[in-house]
């Protein structure tokens, strides 16, 4: 009856913390590393693209004239343009 029953082996006690320790830090490693390459490419690139494409399309000519035209500015007189 005793060849029926098998033995439980014993856990491994020794430097148990350690070797948690070093599989977290693998983990969170990676997981820092795919929350940081996700970050890149779905926040940053795309709000760098949207940057480069408002500045592509800029005039400040045209938006200082809209502007100077709605009073924003102080310093700036607005000079209506005698007509015909």
């Amino acid at each position: 009856m005793s060849s029926a029953v098998a033995k439980v082996a014993k856990p491994v006690m020794r430097g148990l913390h350690v070797n948690q320790i070093k599989k977290n830090l693998i983990y969170a490693t990676a997981f820092s590393m795919a929350t940081s390459t996700a970050w890149y490419f779905l926040v940053n690139k795309a709000r760098k693209d949207n940057y480069a494409n408002f500045y592509k399309n800029y005039d400040a000519e045209a938006d200082f004239q809209r502007m100077k035209a709605a009073g924003v500015f102080q310093s700036v007189q607005v000079i209506e343009e005698a007509g015909g």
